[in-house]
């Protein structure tokens, strides 16, 4: 009877009932799922955007990643000094509220070179692997998400046949700990393109192939295509592309988890006029919830490129001058609701693991829409032009 009692709560609660609790408080039903497993990182320069909509979004996600904790030492993980520590308190207590799995990510925040020397050297990876377990018991995470960009962008290239075989010795070992404690290891790395390790095979540092037998999920940094220059954030060739390099090398479909960006840069182009002493805006960013603001305010001129999968637009921007007549001139790409729809459907063609937002906080109304379709199309705001947060020019 208590199960037939469960299911009738359970339709009544798909048809819009409202059920209450022994003292008379409403019940509210947690959030619905997507069809593939949905992840997502959550940075702390966004946690006032991301903290008013917990009760609404997060219950949706398989696990979330706190984003403000440092490796800073080879027995140090500490929290970005910039991190509202109140907003962040408030964003874990949400979290452990519900059934998503609270898998707070460490940065690698040493100087180019420390995270290799620390990970080289047996008796520091061990210590350094002890501090991870130890972090992980005081925050009493359910997992560990490793984002150690160093060896990437910072180390060089020459670094990388010495730094692969001492990486894959330190999440093995540090899976070991882990799973000891029936928790789990994802790590976020950037892409690799094939089998090669040559000088167009990617990232090839991370050894996807050789970490994919520890690991419980690889998220793919499938964004940041364009950086210095204009151009794409993650164009769709680029994203098949990744996918293939991680399959190639052997990682089961299983444990890769695509990033999605919902986030666009904003790129200085040129100038005109006399712009002796003006204080000209470099590269800035945008995300899902500024952009629609800034194409009206600029009254920017937009355009879906069906190639890429993502929008540009162009705008000017004077600019106070000595003279006063300089104008800026500005390019914007952005993955937009129907780009993450987009690259959530490759994911799903290729029957990968899952799905993860880069990032909590950048995504606005819209995107949920694209993220749970069954979401009541009166409920979305509608943009201004499919959509990406930070200061614009």
């Amino acid at each position: 009877m208590l199960a037939g009692l469960s299911a009738a709560a359970v339709s009544l609660l798909g048809v819009g009932v409202v059920l209450s609790s022994q003292d008379g408080e409403p019940i509210t039903p947690p959030p619905p799922k997507p069809d593939i497993p949905l992840d997502a990182w959550a940075p702390y320069w966004v946690l006032d955007d991301s903290v008013p909509t917990t009760s609404q979004r997060l219950g949706s996600m398989r696990e979330v990643s706190p984003f403000w904790f440092n490796a800073t030492g080879v027995d140090t993980i500490e929290i970005d000094p910039n991190t509202p520590t109140g907003l962040a308190d408030d964003f874990l207590d949400a979290v452990r509220d519900t059934d998503v799995a609270l898998v707070p990510s460490i940065v690698d925040a040493l100087p180019a070179g420390g995270m290799a020397a620390i990970l080289a050297d047996p008796d520091d990876r061990a210590a350094h692997v002890d501090a991870i377990i130890e972090f992980a018991d005081e925050l009493d995470a359910d997992g560990i998400d490793l984002d150690y960009e160093q060896f990437a962008f910072a180390d060089g290239r020459d670094t990388w046949a010495d730094a692969r075989p001492d990486w894959v010795a330190f999440v093995a070992e540090l899976d070991g700990r882990l799973e000891a404690d029936d928790r789990t290891l994802t790590v976020s790395i950037p892409p690799v393109y094939d089998t090669e390790r040559g000088s167009d095979s990617g990232f090839w540092v991370y050894d996807h192939g050789a970490i994919s037998e520890y690991v419980d999920r690889i998220r793919l940094m499938i964004y940041d295509f364009s950086v210095a220059e204009p151009g794409p954030i993650a164009p769709i060739s680029f994203v098949n592309r990744s996918i293939a390099g991680s399959i190639a090398n052997g990682v089961p479909l299983e444990k890769i988890v695509a990033g999605i960006p919902t986030y666009g840069r904003n790129w200085p182009t040129g100038t005109v006029g006399d712009c002796t002493g003006a204080e000209l805006v470099g590269v800035t960013t945008v995300n899902n919830r500024t952009i629609d603001d800034l194409l009206v305010r600029r009254q920017a001129t937009s355009t879906f490129d069906a190639t890429t999968g993502e929008w540009r637009a162009t705008y000017d921007l004077p600019v106070e001058s000595a003279s006063g007549t300089c104008v800026q001139s500005r390019v914007v790409h952005w993955v937009d609701s129907e780009g993450v729809r987009l690259r959530m459907d490759q994911a799903r063609t290729a029957r990968l693991g899952g799905v993860a937002l880069w990032a909590y906080g950048f995504e606005d109304d819209a995107v949920w829409a694209e993220i749970l379709p069954t979401v009541d199309d009166d409920d979305v705001e509608s943009p201004v032009s499919p959509s990406t947060s930070a200061p614009d020019g």
